[in-house]
């Protein structure tokens, strides 16, 4: 198989199938409609990223309305959801909410893409959300826009956060003391239901005080003294402050990251022997790969040629595809 270069992504897909990343990166296929999830956090990072870099944020949503909403076909909108809508009051929350942490952070890298040169001849490359100066400490800030926000198994010794901490000390001599996971949730709360009268349906449901006071203004309930308000009040105060945001705060392991980047280069460097890619094929499979029909349509023996044509485009991998740079220094022994 072709091997041009490794990062978190391309590791991804090949210790997860190796037919997977030859479609990628032998075959170049690349599909035409994106998964919900990465159409969503496609939106949101580059709402961040301008907001970051001091740009009128609202502005570049009304860019992404026009370029990435306005020519989906019908079929591609419903299939999404109303993400222009969803974005935007995401945004409007998330500055609002992290006003008192981002008057303590001063910039220093935002987006910046790397690359590391490995004696193989190829290099690694990723790219830093955000770095910031805190005090006296250098944070490293990752976006994770999740339909729910993980539990902390799924933080515990994650590779692609480690591994940028021990490149970036290796190769910009950048010392990462604090990671700040910075959660987005994409997935909408759920509303509380206001009953005819004016009353607040006692059905739980998993809700925060954001929503909650949402649907009040929509019911048009303001608040009083009455004992229906304090009522409500009772059951506002009980709540989360907000289940769509949250920033947990790790210390980063470098000898874990250090591992984790000298497996991706192994692991690449052994794919350069391999003429047949073999398939993983599994139960996640459906939601995990974007060349689910097409691979089991193969399996079968069918002719895949008008499915290669109608849902990918052959296109070639750019660095910045995956987490690309501008940077090679030094080479990884």
């Amino acid at each position: 198989m072709k091997v041009k270069g490794v990062s978190y992504s391309s590791d991804k897909k090949l210790a997860r199938c190796e037919k997977q990343y030859s479609y990628r990166y032998d075959e170049k296929l690349k599909a035409k409609v994106k998964k919900r999830g990465l159409y969503i956090g496609d939106w949101m990072h580059q709402l961040t990223e301008a907001f970051r870099r001091d740009q009128d944020w609202k502005k570049k949503w009304k860019e992404l309305k026009k370029t990435l909403w306005d020519s989906l076909f019908d079929e591609e909108k419903e299939m999404y959801g109303d993400v222009p809508s969803l974005s935007y009051e995401l945004m409007e929350h998330y500055i609002e909410h992290w006003e008192d942490d981002h008057k303590k952070w001063k910039p220093l890298h935002i987006e910046e893409a790397y690359e590391k040169m490995t004696k193989y001849g190829w290099p690694v490359r990723w790219k830093s959300d955000y770095i910031v100066k805190e005090g006296k400490l250098t944070v490293l800030v990752e976006n994770k826009n999740n339909k729910e926000i993980p539990d902390s198994g799924e933080r515990i010794l994650a590779p692609q956060v480690h591994a940028y901490c021990w490149l970036l000390l290796k190769v910009k001599g950048i010392k990462i003391d604090v990671i700040v996971w910075d959660y987005v949730r994409t997935e909408p709360v759920l509303m509380p239901k206001i009953n005819k009268d004016g009353t607040v349906s006692k059905r739980k449901i998993n809700t925060d005080q954001r929503t909650f006071r949402k649907a009040l203004r929509e019911a048009k309930i303001q608040p009083d003294s009455g004992e229906e308000w304090l009522s409500i009040k009772e059951k506002l105060d009980a709540l989360p402050e907000t289940l769509s945001l949250m920033r947990i705060r790790n210390a980063p392991n470098f000898k874990v990251g250090e591992l984790f980047v000298r497996q991706w280069i192994e692991r690449a460097r052994r794919a350069e022997k391999i003429v047949n890619p073999l398939r993983n094929w599994g139960r996640t499979c459906s939601w995990d790969c974007d060349y689910y029909n097409l691979c089991q349509a193969e399996m079968l023996g069918k002719d895949t040629s008008v499915m290669r044509k109608k849902d990918f485009i052959q296109i070639e991998v750019k660095p910045e595809e995956e987490l690309g740079g501008r940077n090679a220094i030094g080479r990884v022994q």
